[in-house]
């Protein structure tokens, strides 16, 4: 069972790409009903199926689908989906994927994971993996807290290669997600007739 939705997890969310293995253990131990430490703090392995959090406007009042602006922002955010693969979303919107833009470089290193806030601001995570990422977020300065949820994840096979968040090795993004969306609106506007700036 689980098997098949990793399959469609890769088909779905990752593009055809090969699950990371600790993606793997979050998602089975989620989907088992076993839980992983992450969901305590609200942070769930996104379905297959479910759209993406980028490409989700069923939120917008008519009004708002009326505004050019608004949907030059909303196509550029269907645009960044491409290059942002969603794999979790907190319970607050924000949702963390990994940043596989053409120009990125992967050849020495794992693809940096970004957390996208329900404002649209993305915010670059240390960590070479997706669980270091998260664990990047929410630990902040609490070491003591860094250290209860790394080891919860060793329960779970899910290795962390640092004892505390300045630790963690960061990967830059490259381009900034951040100006890549914002070249994407800019060019939206001007596909729709809309002055430079806002």
């Amino acid at each position: 069972m689980c098997d098949e939705r990793l399959k469609e997890f890769s088909r779905q969310r990752l593009g055809g790409r090969p699950v990371p293995e600790d993606v793997r253990l979050l998602a089975t131990a989620q989907w088992e009903g076993h839980g992983h430490p992450f969901e305590q703090f609200g942070i769930t392995v996104l379905e297959p199926s479910a759209p993406h959090p980028l490409t989700d406007f069923s939120y917008l009042s008519d009004k708002e689908r009326a505004d050019p602006d608004i949907m030059a922002n909303c196509a550029a955010s269907e645009q960044m989906a491409t290059y942002l693969k969603a794999v979790a979303q907190d319970e607050d919107g924000s949702f963390y994927g990994y940043w596989l833009h053409p120009q990125q470089r992967l050849d020495r290193q794992p693809p940096p994971v970004v957390k996208v806030d329900s404002e649209l601001t993305y915010w670059e995570l240390g960590g070479r993996t997706f669980s270091e990422a998260c664990l990047y977020d929410i630990a902040f300065d609490d070491d003591e807290l860094f250290a209860e949820v790394a080891a919860a994840l060793g329960k779970l096979h899910v290795s962390v290669s640092a004892g505390s968040r300045e630790g963690l090795d960061e990967l830059p993004a490259d381009p900034a997600p951040e100006d890549v969306h914002r070249r994407l609106y800019y060019a939206e506007r001007e596909r729709l007739g809309l002055p430079a700036e806002s």
